[in-house]
């Protein structure tokens, strides 16, 4: 039985409804207070999808306040065209009391750009349970989502990339087993990229190569250290170097949990260097070569004037002068190997003059072929136009074909030299121009040159013996083109093979050049040799003061310069001077011509070389000299060269 007042209970009542109407208020000022401050969007609608309601961040997004879009349709208002029906949809499933959530699609702003929003849907219900109506709650995931994509777009990008590069990438674990590699590294393993996971080298290569790609592995994982180096590959059974890169890859924490492995094939450049190096090593045994040639020249060239000289005092019908014309034609060979030497040492430009090419072709086919297994059958035309050519030049040409030849015929054979007469017009040889030749044939009946191998033999260093440089018909391409001609080649496995050079005709008659050896000169005046071998200073005064000079001399540039200021002063000027292109130690002809000018515009000089291949000596006019005689020389050598300077004397 209550034994309270009712004015007790009434008021127990009233103080437990104020209560509730105060939790009531705190919930509805907080959740307004939500409302408000949420950074998400928070969207009421009705059952048609007419706008309810929304918060003030849907006001921030979408630009347009409250009142503007209130009671209207949420479908046409803020969804594209598009996506009606698709939005729709999931509304209906939504007031079909179907809970929705993580749908994305985007509202249009006032401005018209798309934000995407990414939605979780929740129904009101009346008392009975019907629905009501519906709070979307929805996230802008713009940004996100393009993160993603670019993300997406950037690891494809770099996916194709990686896939696609020429070099060979490759992922390791700890065990060095393969993670994964790019399709350039699959392809020489002969798998597919997506097979090499849970492998190892073991699988790919000989143990001994293996067991040194892990120990590599091993001590980058324990150092931590980026590691390069050159090591051998083996790719379908063959053999190459490359460059590895192998990287420690780090976690977060600083451990390492892989190795990128990145390498490429460096087998060209290793055979480049290798050129490069023989290259090195052929360059100083040509200095050698040059510098022994220059001084061997010097010492020939005082046999040879002597010997001109001696020969210039006596009787043609005196044992002596047979005697000494041996003697001077044994020069003539020893200086035609100079010419080669010095060729050999430093090409440049052909000194070129008129020359009987049969009689220097057998010459120094004889002497390249003596000695050897093969021999030489001349087939010459007899009435062979002369040819203006360096002689040192094509003798090295004719020495190299000749020991071709001979090495392709090792048991020994016949190599056939031919030459004729020769008119080409521009459609029959292309490289040439119209006009008259002299075609040269080297002929042998060896091992032949394939037709993989035909294309490149003119290349430097390119060469199918084991011992050879691949120099020879390089050196032969360079100075037949030099001297304005054209080299071709025919050959046959196991038949043999056949070089064809074309040389441009000379209109000199081969009787004038035999006539040119007995070319005298007389003169009067004063000449200054400049030398620095005394020995053939008085060889060149011997024969000058026999042609009528008077001589003195100089034993360098500064010499000559103050011998030659001297005499011009005085006004008993030197008449030529003759000046030795090199002068070890001292001032040599190039610069002493230009202090000889500057003395006087008028110095009439020579300038003579052992170093004949040097491009002054091609082209001794552009320098300031009026003629060139090279080391060694004759008395009608030195006779030709006055004579074009003074004038036929006699």
């Amino acid at each position: 039985m209550n034994n309270k007042p009712a004015y007790e209970e009434l008021e127990e009542k009233i103080n437990k409804l104020e209560k509730k109407n105060e939790i009531l208020l705190k919930d509805r000022n907080f959740l307004e207070a939500l409302t408000k401050t949420a950074q998400v969007i928070m969207l009421v609608l009705d059952t048609k999808g007419q706008i309810v309601s929304f918060n003030p961040y849907m006001e921030k997004i979408s630009g347009y306040q409250f009142e503007e879009v209130k009671d209207k349709d949420w479908f046409s208002t803020f969804l594209p065209g598009n996506d009606h029906e698709k939005i729709r949809e999931l509304f209906q499933k939504a007031v079909g009391n179907i809970q929705t959530k993580g749908n994305i699609n985007p509202i249009i702003t006032k401005d018209g750009r798309q934000v995407l929003v990414e939605w979780y849907d929740k129904t009101f219900k009346d008392k009975d349970g019907n629905v009501i109506g519906l709070l979307a709650i929805g996230q802008d995931v713009t940004e996100r989502l393009l993160s993603e994509k670019a993300l997406r777009e950037s690891e494809e990008r770099y996916r194709i990339l990686v896939e696609n590069l020429p070099q060979k990438i490759f992922l390791k674990d700890k065990n060095s087993t393969y993670i994964s590699c790019n399709q350039s590294y699959a392809k020489d393993l002969g798998i597919e990229s997506n097979q090499i996971a849970g492998k190892t080298d073991y699988d790919f290569f000989p143990k001994q190569l293996s067991d040194k790609y892990k120990t590599d592995d091993e001590r980058v994982m324990d150092s931590g250290v980026i590691e390069e180096f050159q090591e051998k590959y083996f790719k379908n059974g063959q053999e190459f170097w490359v460059n590895t890169v192998k990287i420690p890859v780090k976690d977060f924490d600083g451990s390492i949990i892989c190795i990128l492995g990145i390498f490429w094939d460096i087998t060209e450049k290793k055979k480049y260097e290798e050129k490069l190096r023989q290259n090195q090593k052929l360059e100083a045994i040509g200095n050698l070569a040059g510098g022994i040639a220059h001084d061997f020249n010097n010492m020939i060239g005082v046999i040879t004037g002597n010997i001109s000289y001696a020969l210039s005092n006596l009787n043609k019908e005196d044992e002596l002068f047979e005697v000494l014309s041996d003697v001077k034609k044994s020069a003539k060979q020893a200086q035609s190997l100079t010419h080669q030497l010095l060729t050999f040492s430093k090409g440049g430009e052909p000194i070129k003059k008129k020359t009987d090419l049969n009689k220097l072709i057998s010459e120094a086919a004889i002497f390249t072929v003596r000695g050897a297994k093969a021999k030489c059958n001349f087939k010459f035309s007899n009435d062979l136009w002369a040819s203006e050519v360096d002689e040192g030049q094509i003798n090295q040409v004719v020495g190299n074909l000749i020991i071709n030849a001979n090495h392709a015929m090792l048991s020994g054979g016949t190599i056939t030299v031919r030459t004729e007469n020769v008119e080409i017009d521009t459609e029959s040889l292309p490289p040439l121009s119209a006009g008259r030749y002299i075609k040269i044939v080297f002929e042998d009946h060896g091992v032949g040159i394939s037709k993989k191998h035909l294309s490149n033999i003119f290349e430097p260093y390119f060469t199918t013996k084991q011992k050879g440089s691949g120099l020879g018909l390089a050196t032969t391409y360079s100075i037949i083109k030099l001297h304005g001609g054209h080299i071709t080649v025919n050959s046959e496995i196991e038949k043999g093979t056949a070089f064809n050079i074309y040389l441009p005709a000379s209109s000199m008659g081969i009787k004038e050049i035999e006539d040119r050896e007995e070319v005298k000169h007389a003169g009067q005046g004063r000449i200054l040799i400049m030398d620095d071998q005394e020995p053939i200073l008085k060889m060149l005064g011997r024969m000058l003061n026999r042609m009528g000079y008077k001589t003195e001399f100089a034993i360098d540039g500064t010499d000559a310069v103050k011998k030659y200021r001297e005499a011009f002063v005085a006004k008993e000027s030197f008449d030529l001077v003759i000046l030795d292109l090199t002068i070890p130690g001292g001032m040599g002809g190039t610069k002493t011509i230009i202090e000889l000018l500057k003395i006087d515009s008028n110095t009439k000089a020579i300038v003579s070389s052992g170093y004949s291949n040097d491009p002054i000596m091609a082209n001794y006019e552009d320098y300031g000299f009026c003629g060139v005689v090279p080391k060694p020389y004759s008395k009608a050598q030195l006779s030709e060269v006055l004579n074009k300077i003074f004038g036929e004397k006699g």
